[in-house]
């Protein structure tokens, strides 16, 4: 079964978590990034604002062609208690995803709020199968039980 990882990251913690899930099954991995210009100043404000509202922003690759893999898997940050823009917008631009099931995970610090529910809802819109969405507060992201539980997550997925 070919597996692939779309993540967003900005502080590394959401690359960690996806660089060891693709370790553990030789998957294929896409980082996707925003590439709107924000002033520095308001650029966390703007960008939670743009997240609770389950907004789209521009991003590099703009669309992923995912027809030749069998499983997908989903990682953002938590930003204002939801998945971030770039990754809603990842998720939008799919081609060749409908029908295909799909894990997603979150990294955070604080709480995951309504992360779980919104990854479900836009995997859904998009023709997937949800089979497995989680999250990982940021003092287990390198606590190996954590990813092994995530590898045991992605394993369990795999055989549907």
């Amino acid at each position: 079964m070919k597996l692939c990882i779309i993540y967003h990251s900005e502080t590394g913690n959401t690359r960690y978590v996806a660089q060891r899930i693709a370790s553990a099954f030789d998957a294929t991995l896409f980082e996707v990034r925003d590439t709107a210009s924000y002033i520095q100043l308001t650029r966390f404000l703007v960008r939670c604002k743009m997240a609770r509202g389950e907004e789209k922003t521009t991003i590099t690759p703009a669309s992923l062609d995912v027809s030749g893999f069998d499983l997908l898997v989903f990682g953002s940050p938590v930003w204002a208690f939801k998945p971030t823009p770039v990754i809603h917008t990842a998720i939008d631009g799919l081609k060749g995803c409908t029908g295909k099931p799909a894990v997603a995970f979150s990294t955070h610090g604080g709480r995951s709020g309504q992360t779980d529910e919104t990854f479900k809802k836009w995997i859904e819109e998009r023709g997937m199968l949800p089979v497995a969405i989680t999250n990982i507060h940021q003092n287990a992201i390198e606590n190996d039980e954590t990813t092994k539980e995530l590898v045991a997550l992605v394993q369990a997925s795999r055989k549907g």
